[in-house]
């Protein structure tokens, strides 16, 4: 399995198309820093609870920016990029005649893409965290959504961490969603096209998925305890659901279709 996981996560990152994925999302990150620099002003839930922004309360703010290119546009093409790529190049009963359990290679692609993710997550996490400290205003203490302590340097870093890990857990539902899609149709395009559009669809017409829309916003609802319990039931669905079923999809895969 370990074989797996490191040819997979290989094969992402040798990948042309995802390279430049890389390039275009530094570039964002980038770009959205700089704006929230010139504009330093931000909205917890995008309409009200404005906030001056500071060195302690940046990082949050800046991905707010960058969340739909890398919900709707550098996720998809990833996450798809990788879970058909055999059957779209015709060669996946290359792939699947080698000697490991059928159900192993869906795994691994799951555990590649999972780290791949955090990665993602984690440039975002210290670009917009070095970023703040070096050009936002100098504050000691700073409050964040609907919270009354005051946190320090230290507490706000911690809270800051904790948020970009929601932001990467939603981002595995992504994922879920993209791994059956990638899996029924073989078509790398049409895929991709499909995934955009089931997002789309599930984030802005049913309200159990519009976190899909509004990650940062459910960041700080769940930092401050006041996301609703079908939130929480709906992401756990969601993962192992979609690597249930991403599972049962693989395992009933031929290589003749």
């Amino acid at each position: 399995m370990k074989r797996l996981i490191a040819s997979e996560f290989q094969r992402i990152f040798e990948n042309r198309r995802n390279q430049l994925l890389l390039v275009f999302y530094l570039g964002m990150i980038i770009l959205m820093c700089i704006f929230r620099y010139i504009s330093p002003q931000g909205s917890y839930d995008g309409v009200n609870y404005n906030v001056d922004l500071n060195r302690l309360n940046f990082s949050p703010f800046a991905f707010y920016d960058i969340r739909v290119e890398l919900v709707y546009l550098i996720l998809p093409i990833l996450f798809i990029s990788s879970i058909n790529y055999e059957q779209s190049i015709g060669a996946f009963r290359m792939y699947v005649t080698r000697p490991y359990k059928k159900y192993e290679f869906i795994v691994s692609k799951w555990a590649a893409l999972t780290i791949t993710t955090f990665i993602l997550m984690f440039i975002a996490f210290i670009i917009s965290t070095i970023f703040g400290y070096l050009f936002m205003p100098n504050v000691s203490s700073v409050k964040f959504y609907k919270i009354q302590q005051k946190f320090s340097m230290s507490g706000a870093l911690l809270y800051t961490t904790k948020f970009f890990i929601i932001q990467f857990i939603i981002a595995l539902c992504v994922l879920s969603i993209s791994s059956i899609i990638g899996l029924v149709i073989n078509n790398s395009i049409i895929s991709i096209l499909a995934v955009i559009a089931a997002l789309v669809g599930l984030s802005l017409y049913i309200k159990l998925f519009e976190f899909l829309d509004k990650t940062t916003e459910y960041g700080f609802h769940v930092l401050s305890n006041t996301a609703p319990m079908s939130f929480y039931i709906t992401l756990i669905s969601t993962l192992l659901g979609g690597l249930l079923v991403s599972i049962f999809l693989w395992q009933k895969k031929d290589y003749l279709y």
